[in-house]
């Protein structure tokens, strides 16, 4: 039975992205693949014409075996078995098409607005990369803390790679203010030790 590859719920409460940029990002991805998967529609007919015609070929003065032609003739009623199924799966593909589509508008409406003058897609993902981040994070340590009454340290060293995630976290009161990341020095040839570094103050990068 053919399905489709997502369903509308997938695509819009389960696919990656946490921020409507990142997930532009991920559905434009799968509307690309469904684009792709219903141009082989038109590819299989063609095979398929090719097969009738070289069949005719082979029994008509085309000097084809008796086994040439039988494998071939195999061929071809194989694909008509197979016919229902394949339609319904391009219909069912042309109707998530319309899907993606939907949900792509409804995400352009939120996130246009937030576009960096000259900025493109691609360029306003890469934009985007630090607040993705920081948000999927900061949901992660939050699930964590409902589940278990504390965030995991993998969870937390995560947090300690950029100051935009480690900023952010702290102002939401996730992480304590007073809480310093430690750094060690960056001559090897120093006495080894760990000091408590200030924060890194991160500005607007959006502008």
């Amino acid at each position: 039975m053919a399905s489709k590859l997502n369903t509308e719920f997938n695509y819009r409460y389960q696919v990656i992205g946490d921020t409507p940029w990142e997930k532009i990002k991920t559905l434009k991805g799968f509307l690309e693949g469904r684009i792709r998967a219903a141009a082989l529609e038109e590819v299989g007919n063609l095979k398929n014409q090719a097969k009738v015609s070289k069949l005719k070929h082979l029994q008509n003065g085309g000097e084809g075996l008796e086994h040439e032609i039988l494998e071939l003739k195999a061929e071809i009623l194989e694909g008509i078995s197979h016919e229902p199924a394949t339609k319904e799966a391009f219909e069912l593909n042309q109707k998530e098409i319309k899907i993606l589509n939907k949900l792509l508008k409804e995400l352009f409406v939120i996130a246009e607005p937030t576009r960096i003058p000259g900025y493109s897609d691609e360029e306003m993902y890469e934009a985007n990369a630090a607040n993705e981040f920081t948000v999927n994070i900061g949901r992660e340590i939050q699930a964590e803390m409902i589940a278990n009454g504390r965030p995991s340290a993998a969870k937390l060293r995560n947090a300690m790679s950029n100051p935009h995630t480690w900023n952010a976290l702290k102002g939401i009161g996730l992480i304590p203010k007073e809480t310093k990341i430690l750094e060690g020095h960056i001559n090897p040839q120093l006495k080894i030790e760990l000091i408590g570094v200030e924060d890194e103050v991160i500005s607007d990068t959006g502008k």
